[in-house]
């Protein structure tokens, strides 16, 4: 037998709409109705809707993660990120819908507009967002409910949860100068990420608070791929004076660091120590184990989706930046300064 909302209302003694009302989750009814009709609606196991209640609440019942597809997808950060994502969506009835924020419509205004229009979504899960995009305008001016994830965008007024960046690398710079270190480079991220640039800036101030030697060969760039990391690897470790450590914006660059380290027969932590940001899985697994920034990412995507979750069933707009902690893995992979005359 299908239950249906005539069926509750008429048990609980008040209208149909009321009913509605409450399992669509909005307000406007007495805290004991609510209560009771909720009541009567499990012990009939009555099974909502989901297609008819987005329609009568005018929404869609998906929700949008917007990333770029070229490297992210796939990657442990965006699994980590996305388990986060279906902790605080579980049991919603919520979808998810992907956008690429590497595609020409994303980037631009009016195309951007007919795209959210057709595949239409109650908010947004913004990830890897680069200092030169430029749909947060758009998405502003439509009124999107969004929240930013992993960055904190220069604009006040956009949500966004991310982690404390600054203090990871400062933690990363101050272990190795505590075991000894005092040539320390740094293998820097994309310059379009304010992420990686907060991470540089960092490593910079530790160098001139602690007045250590700093010669522009140091600093290495990099994208955040192991492959750069090789390269950077390369030029550090033929440096005169070589840097005794090295710190990387994120783990994969630091495994390149590490495989560079090896093809020139040169041992790590014994010849030079290395530190990575992230955290990965694999950054326990590998030999040496990697000392790295932990960020907790899984917390980071849930607590985005949670804040997201709740002004959109408040019929509001996220507001806020949340600045989650790190703390320092410190495993095999660093340890004190090799003598002076093996490091040159």
């Amino acid at each position: 037998m299908n239950i249906t909302m005539e069926d509750i209302a008429r048990e609980c003694g008040v209208t149909k709409m009321t009913v509605s009302r409450v399992l669509a989750g909005r307000n406007g009814v007495k805290p004991a109705t609510r209560d009771k009709i909720m009541a009567v609606a499990n012990r009939l196991n009555y099974e909502v809707n989901a297609l008819a209640r987005n329609f009568n609440s005018n929404r869609s019942g998906f929700i949008g993660i917007a990333t770029p597809f070229d490297g992210l997808l796939g990657s442990t950060y965006f699994e980590q990120l996305f388990m986060g994502f279906r902790r605080a969506l579980k049991d919603t009835g919520l979808d998810y819908a992907l956008f690429d924020t590497n595609s020409a419509p994303f980037n631009d205004g009016e195309k951007l507009r007919r795209l959210y229009r057709q595949k239409r979504v109650d908010g947004l899960l913004i990830i890897a967002l680069h200092t030169t995009d430029r749909f947060l305008g758009t998405l502003e001016e439509l009124r999107t409910p969004m929240v930013v994830v992993g960055e904190q965008p220069e604009c006040p007024t956009v949500c966004s949860v991310s982690c404390n960046d600054e203090h990871g690398i400062d933690l990363a710079c101050r272990h190795l100068f505590s075991l000894g270190h005092r040539r320390i480079a740094f293998v820097e991220g994309p310059r379009d990420f304010a992420t990686a640039d907060r991470r540089r800036a960092a490593y910079v101030k530790f160098c001139r608070d602690h007045q250590l030697e700093n010669p522009p060969i140091y600093t290495q760039p990099g994208d955040f791929t192991v492959r750069s990391g090789r390269d950077a690897g390369r030029a550090l470790l033929h440096a005169k004076p070589r840097p005794t450590a090295v710190v990387a914006a994120n783990d994969r660059m630091a495994f390149g660091v590490i495989d560079t380290a090896r093809e020139l027969n040169l041992s790590v932590p014994n010849d030079i120590s290395v530190a990575g940001f992230d955290d990965l899985r694999s950054a326990a697994d590998r030999h040496p184990s990697l000392t790295t920034v932990h960020q907790p990412v899984i917390e980071m995507g849930e607590l985005s989706a949670r804040t997201l979750l709740e002004s959109i069933n408040n019929n509001g707009i996220p507001s806020g930046q949340t600045v989650m902690e790190v703390s320092l893995a410190v495993r095999e992979s660093t340890a004190p300064p090799p003598s002076e005359s093996a490091s040159i």
